[in-house]
């Protein structure tokens, strides 16, 4: 409850920073526009992929796309003066820039490792309820993309920094989590997935 005070502060003491100040910067306010309009799409058709196992490639890629949106949407707060136009954009931009801080506290990609040629590894932190960290096993699609094709959320492991591939085989695959071993005394952790019909 008191993040989410804060939170509304900080909003309404941004957007009050243009009746503190009388000078206008139109060229500023133009640039920042266009900016915050293009980081707002690009968020909102990533996240939307996101949501449908798409992740964009790159450890700091999507992470690079929200950080633009949130430095933009600041600097909207801040320097456009307050219009009826603003007072509603703020509005639509309110809950977007929360999902945003969320995205990049929870789901942050942590490592990441080749399988094969077609497959890829990686361990992305988990939500507030999360046991641990979460293993995906993702495959490349329309270049940009990584598709996730199986998801492990069931061990319970933390500070996961290795992985490697003992069998890779059509029938399933064989991998050694190397963690921190804080919630399992096994380290590295042995585990075996059923490939067929899976991925």
């Amino acid at each position: 409850m008191t993040a989410i005070i804060i939170f509304i502060g900080l909003l309404i003491g941004l957007n009050c920073i243009p009746l503190l100040t009388k000078n206008t910067f139109p060229s500023v306010e133009k640039l920042i526009g266009r900016i915050l309009i293009v980081a707002t799409i690009l968020f909102l058709t990533f996240m939307v992929f996101e949501f449908n196992g798409y992740k964009l490639k790159g450890l700091y890629s999507f992470s690079i796309i929200s950080w633009l949106f949130i430095v933009s949407t600041i600097l909207f707060f801040a320097l456009f003066k307050n219009t009826k136009k603003k007072i509603l954009t703020v509005f639509l931009l309110t809950p977007l820039i929360s999902l945003c801080i969320l995205t990049l506290i929870l789901g942050r990609v942590v490592y990441e490792q080749k399988i094969n040629e077609t497959n890829k590894i990686s361990v992305s932190t988990g939500g507030f309820l999360a046991c641990g960290e979460i293993i995906n096993i993702t495959q490349t699609r329309f270049r940009i993309f990584d598709k996730e094709v199986f998801h492990i959320d069931n061990l319970c492991l933390i500070g996961i920094n290795k992985i490697e591939t003992i069998k890779l085989d059509d029938e399933h695959a064989e991998f050694l989590i190397y963690h921190n071993g804080k919630y399992d005394s096994e380290n590295p952790y042995k585990y075996d997935v059923e490939r067929k019909n899976v991925w």
